[in-house]
């Protein structure tokens, strides 16, 4: 499906200049006009610019130093000044070692791509972010996209958040 992206601003937090211009580059090919994307370096200077200019899109690379990227999306995701907490973030990052991607995905990102990439992939992230983003989960200690991808309608096990909701609720 075509999108008309020219109206969408797109934050875009990396700390590698030649990324940065390759993020750039995708987006331009999808018709987000130059001046529509932000640069950040930062998760104060990110977040900064996100209560400014209410971004639609968030890409933040993982950011050694140590996972300033999970807490830039740990940021978006809850502080009450958030202008959006539910704003989709796709997580950049050289590895795909199971805890970084578990670490990633329980901040509440949307999405999570493996560098190197090619345009051709991270152009179909977003769109999958925009085509199949999944519900929200609000919780006390969570606030991000269902981390379940599938759901199993046939599952008829027994549903555990469901027992420990009705158990603490007894309580």
């Amino acid at each position: 499906m075509a999108y008309d992206f020219r109206n969408v601003r797109v934050l875009v937090v990396e700390c590698s200049p030649a990324m940065t211009q390759l993020l750039r580059s995708v987006l331009h090919m999808l018709t987000i006009p130059p001046q529509n994307v932000f640069d950040a370096y930062t998760p104060e200077e990110a977040f900064a610019k996100f209560q400014h200019y209410k971004h639609d899109l968030v890409i933040t690379d993982w950011l050694e130093n140590p996972d300033m990227g999970i807490k830039l999306t740990e940021m978006i995701r809850k502080n009450k000044n958030s202008p959006n907490a539910y704003v989709p973030i796709i997580m950049t990052a050289g590895s795909a070692h199971y805890k970084r991607v578990v670490k990633a995905r329980d901040a509440g990102i949307s999405d999570y791509v493996v560098k190197p990439f090619s345009a051709r992939l991270f152009a179909s992230r977003i769109t999958r972010v925009i085509e199949d983003r999944r519900p929200f989960v609000e919780s006390e200690d969570f606030l991000g996209p269902d981390r379940r991808r599938k759901q199993d309608l046939e599952y008829d096990g027994e549903e555990r958040r469901e027992a420990s909701n009705s158990t603490e609720d007894e309580a």
